[in-house]
């Protein structure tokens, strides 16, 4: 029987298959925010996590005395577009933690190398109106995951001493460490740009689940100064567009508003000469926040922001051979078959 090469539609599909990109399982929930906090000592209160494909999530809560913490964390994700931020901020004594985190199940057939191309929004740790005699940390985190084991991270932190003294530590690994550095020498605040990402996750040969977490952590103890005499409270969470006012709560947008029956009392304003301290720990969020001012403050919108975003596979099993490839093989087998019929019998 004459062997027969394979045609163009033949060759056509396999190159396809060898070149395939993103093949992710599509869920419902892919992204979480979860978010804790502490204030004046008192005991930690946790969040409710909040879940979705574009999750959006603001919290201000304060006590008497001047303790204050402030998130804005938030994810999302469509279209080959995402934008993930975490913010944790805090004055007085306080602890404040919150994460964003996105979890997707990668499909994998044949031999892949899979690549995660995001971007990291700008960054910034720091201390403000710090006095002698307080301490703080401020610490933010970037973790690639592959099935719960952890593959690379970025993990940079500010400590804050009593003497005023302030140390840098740099505890990342792998391929996201480079994205910010420790300064010579020490300083109030390291800031970075925002940077495109494109990580190797390997050769891959069976379907695995992606984690991609944002942590911002912050804690102090950093009452100084002429102490606040104003208390309240202000919640909201929901998906974007919100804005923080200080003066009178203005809900606008009610229907993303916190069930807590306090939420619509009145605020007070700071009184001139409060001045705490204040630690801040965030990616992205580039909203100029600040408690002492009454007015409105816009906060980023996430969708609006959003910077490509991909999981791409190339196949590197059972390579397809080119067309040229197949050409010269296929010249080589005609040579064959007339140099059989040509030797003698």
């Amino acid at each position: 029987m004459e062997a027969r090469l394979p045609n163009a539609k033949t060759i056509a599909l396999a190159i396809g298959a060898a070149f395939s990109a993103l093949s992710l399982q599509a869920q419902a929930n892919p992204i979480s925010v979860d978010a804790r906090y502490s204030l004046g000592g008192g005991s930690e209160i946790t969040e409710p996590t909040l879940t979705g494909s574009n999750v959006d999530y603001y919290l201000w809560k304060d006590t008497p005395g001047g303790n204050s913490v402030f998130f804005h964390t938030y994810g999302y994700e469509s279209g080959g577009q995402a934008n993930f931020g975490a913010r944790s901020s805090g004055e007085g004594v306080f602890t404040a933690w919150s994460r964003v985190s996105y979890s997707t199940l990668v499909d994998v057939t044949g031999t892949q190398a899979v690549n995660f191309d995001f971007r990291v929004d700008n960054t910034e740790l720091a201390f403000y109106n710090a006095f002698i005699g307080q301490t703080g940390s401020t610490r933010l985190e970037l973790v690639i995951s592959i099935d719960g084991t952890e593959l690379t991270r970025e993990d940079i932190r500010l400590d804050l001493a009593a003497t005023g003294t302030i140390t840098c530590t740099d505890a990342g690994s792998g391929q996201l460490d480079s994205y910010i550095e420790c300064p010579p020498s020490a300083l109030a605040s390291i800031s970075q740009n925002s940077r495109d990402f494109s990580a190797d996750l390997g050769i891959r040969t069976s379907d695995f689940t992606l984690q991609y977490d944002i942590i911002a952590t912050v804690s102090g103890n950093m009452l100084g100064g002429t102490e606040c005499s104003s208390y309240g409270e202000f919640v909201e969470d929901g998906y974007g567009n919100g804005a923080v006012q200080f003066g009178n709560v203005v809900e606008q947008q009610p229907q993303f508003a916190a069930a807590t029956v306090d939420d619509e009392d009145v605020i007070l304003i700071p009184v001139f000469g409060c001045s705490p301290g204040q630690a801040i720990a965030r990616s992205g969020d580039p909203n100029n926040f600040s408690f002492a001012n009454p007015g409105p403050q816009q906060l980023v919108i996430p969708a609006d922001n959003a910077s490509p975003f991909a999981i791409t596979q190339r196949n590197v099993g059972n390579p397809v051979p080119e067309p040229s490839s197949i050409a010269l093989a296929g010249l080589a087998l005609a040579g064959l078959a007339a140099a059989r019929r040509r030797k003698p019998g």
